[in-house]
């Protein structure tokens, strides 16, 4: 038996993305340790919400916060020794919500702005949804890094929103990817120095092979990070 902690993760916004963030959890332990027996990975709880849409804004913010706090409240019942919020638009509750439990919920943003920083980047084009963008998620704390976050114009950011909606549908397309390359190349003529994926749907759409700008993909930091955690090799 391991002495791993046991990840709480809520997910479901949308399922593709929950799913591929188990396997990069996964992938970590294989890589890294060469697990092999189902003994070698940590124990995880998955709690699939399905929360009002987030891609356009969020809907109800009261039901979205009280679906969210009733997982993390089930999360910690199940003997979870931390929990993840996979979707980023849902991580603007977290300071409302850590209060309520005993254990840490881990946000993705200060990874993120970590990475930003350490390779010296002052300005990012931001890919989200709106209710990342509407409510800040990111900009906060990279703003106090003083890394500036340009976010796309109203007709490239419906665009994306489209592809997201693509992705949770199962639906992903060639056209979807050229779509978000376009978005990218336009923040690019806007200064962008590097591509801020700050939706966990879009990393299945785009890799970082099918762009020259650099991408932060946060299908890669926030996995990481928390497996790293999860065995004691890192506190976040």
């Amino acid at each position: 038996m391991n002495n791993y902690k046991k990840i709480g993760i809520i997910g479901g916004q949308g399922p593709a993305s929950t799913i591929a963030f188990y396997d990069l959890i996964v992938k970590y332990f294989q890589d890294n340790f060469g697990a092999r027996h189902v003994a070698d990975y940590p124990p995880m709880i998955i709690y699939s919400v399905p929360t009002p849409s987030l891609v356009e804004g969020v809907e109800n913010e009261e039901k979205t916060f009280y679906l969210i706090a009733d997982a993390i409240y089930g999360l910690e019942r199940e003997g979870a020794d931390f929990v993840i919020i996979t979707c980023i638009s849902l991580q603007y509750f977290i300071e409302k919500l850590q209060p309520l439990v005993k254990i840490p919920i881990i946000p993705i943003t200060p990874i993120l702005a970590e990475y930003a920083k350490n390779r010296r980047y002052k300005t990012l084009g931001i890919l989200a949804t709106e209710a990342t963008l509407e409510k800040k998620v990111c900009h906060t704390l990279f703003e106090k890094e003083k890394i500036n976050l340009i976010r796309p114009k109203k007709s490239d950011q419906n665009e994306v929103g489209e592809v997201i909606l693509d992705v949770i549908g199962g639906r992903i397309t060639l056209r979807d990817s050229e779509i978000v390359k376009k978005v990218i190349g336009n923040l690019q003529k806007n200064g962008a120095e590097a591509i801020l994926l700050a939706c966990t749907e879009l990393p299945l759409v785009l890799k970082q092979s099918d762009v020259y700008i650099p991408l932060i993909n946060c299908n890669e930091l926030y996995p990481k990070a928390v497996a790293e955690y999860a065995c004691g090799r890192i506190r976040l």
